[in-house]
């Protein structure tokens, strides 16, 4: 045969165009080297995992505790305790809304709380044990603060202008719906005593927008007739502190504070306070 003769191929199988592996590795072994190795677990994680462990070892001990006898009287004793403590805090419960109920209506009905019988609280002390030191827990001797005020017709004058006549000072403002509803009262009370007892009816002017005209349409308005005073420079709100109105104080001859009402008044603690005031005058005139 001929270099140029080739042998015929067998139609029926495929020739050979590859050459075969050299590559002595397993399947096995090639899936291997393809999938990456494992990460190891982080510190974080073994130790969640740690303490996963332990709950669950605890979780068991418990179990194995309480199915003793002594584990199921100390689990009675744990629920016994749960019961009375409910109980006690119901108890609690009920007793606080009861002592609001009886209360509440109390504060609503009297803005501050006055020890004694008397509606008026009395700041002055008996003549034996006045000190003469002059502080506040020695009313008898401390003498109202002094301030200035002016007159319906802008006139300046002090608090101690009117020293000689017990004084029943009121502060108050036109917008104040509690001074609005006492002073029918105070203008009943100075009609029947304003010979006895000088009225300083004090208008807190420029409190919350106060103005001495919307005053005096208020007055005016109402056919209110007691001498009104315009607080317009501070004066009085500094020398009292007043920060809320009504406030009323009862001042002797002397010039000294003896009982104070912070709230609205009405006929019966105006009368007390004006009993107060004529009553220590008339011991004093003695």
């Amino acid at each position: 045969m001929s270099e140029n003769e080739k042998m015929p191929t067998d139609a029926g199988a495929p020739a050979e165009t590859t050459a075969a592996p050299t590559d002595s590795s397993t399947p096995a072994e090639t899936a291997a080297s393809a999938t990456p190795a494992a990460a190891e677990p982080s510190a974080a994680e073994q130790r969640g995992e740690a303490i996963g462990e332990r709950l669950a070892s605890l979780e068991a001990e418990e179990k194995a505790a309480a199915a003793t006898p002594e584990g199921e009287k100390a689990d009675r004793k744990k629920h016994v305790g749960v019961i009375v403590a409910a109980v006690v805090f119901a108890v609690l419960l009920i007793g606080a809304g009861v002592a609001y109920s009886v209360l509440a209506p109390a504060a609503d009905n009297k803005q501050i709380e006055v020890t004694g019988t008397d509606a008026v609280q009395e700041t002055e002390v008996d003549a034996a044990d006045d000190t003469g030191d002059g502080n506040g827990t020695n009313a008898a001797t401390t003498p109202a603060p002094d301030f200035t005020m002016a007159d319906a017709d802008g006139a300046t004058l002090t608090l101690a202008d009117f020293k000689g006549k017990p004084v029943l000072l009121n502060f108050w403002a036109s917008w104040c719906g509690p001074c609005q509803s006492e002073m029918p009262d105070i203008q009943t009370a100075w009609k029947e005593h304003g010979t006895d007892v000088e009225f300083v009816i004090v208008n807190m002017t420029g409190m919350n927008g106060e103005t001495e005209q919307s005053a005096k349409a208020f007055l005016a308005d109402a056919g209110y007739t007691f001498p009104c005073y315009f607080d317009a420079n501070n004066s009085a709100a500094t020398a009292f502190g007043v920060s809320s109105i009504p406030q009323t104080y009862l001042i002797n001859a002397e010039g000294n504070i003896i009982g104070a009402y912070m709230g609205a008044m009405d006929a019966s603690v105006i009368a007390q306070g004006i009993d107060m005031l004529t009553g220590e005058a008339d011991e004093a005139a003695q």
